[in-house]
């Protein structure tokens, strides 16, 4: 009992975590920023700015992308995870089947990248992040490590993959004082971001 109340917390967290992306992307997809500050909806001033930015060609291009842009990778995602394209890819893929989707899926993300002229994603982080990036694991290698490791009992092959990927991993892992001073002022930079008041609030 004692160990399943210890999850209440994380899974509170979880969805407390959810349910704020969740505000987020309604906020982040409403035409507020795109008309730059529109008055709160249900008024007349609201209603004319829905109107305006309707009539205007340039914002109906841009949703026009933005909506092609998604339903490629809504498409995408749905058609290839049907149980008739599943199995028609697991009879000629085998275990290559999963490979293939997340392949399809870089290539759908990677047209968005081209549409908007992006290019490549790594090309727009600086020369420090970069750099960082070649010295530093992905967190997700934690839950690997925690697979790995926190199991009841380690039979000699279980044990022998995870000292094999635990050696793997921390030998990669090799930050120097360059690499920490950036993420020091990276971490100064989002505080400072963080702290500046939001709009409408008072100085």
């Amino acid at each position: 009992m004692a160990p399943a109340l210890l999850l209440v917390p994380a899974a509170l967290a979880s969805f407390i975590l959810a349910f704020g992306t969740g505000v987020e992307f309604v906020r982040f997809t409403s035409l507020r920023p795109l008309l730059g500050g529109i008055p709160e909806s249900g008024g007349p001033d609201a209603r004319q700015g829905w109107l305006a930015a309707l009539q205007d060609h340039s914002i109906l291009a841009s949703l026009a992308w933005d909506l092609g842009l998604l339903l490629l990778f809504v498409g995408q995602h749905s058609l290839m995870a049907t149980e008739t394209v599943k199995a028609w890819m697991s009879r000629y893929f085998g275990v290559l089947q999963r490979s293939l989707y997340v392949a399809c899926t870089a290539l759908a993300l990677q047209v968005y990248y081209h549409v908007l002229g992006l290019g490549e994603p790594l090309a727009l982080k600086s020369p420090r992040a970069l750099r960082l990036f070649s010295h530093l694991r992905h967190p997700v290698c934690v839950e690997l490590l925690t697979v790995l490791w926190v199991v009841p009992t380690l039979g000699t092959d279980r044990l022998l993959l995870a000292l094999l990927l635990t050696l793997y991993l921390g030998l990669a892992h090799g930050l120097d004082q360059q690499d920490l001073r950036y993420l020091r002022a990276q971490l100064q930079r989002k505080l400072h971001l963080l702290s500046r008041p939001q709009d409408g609030e008072a100085e």
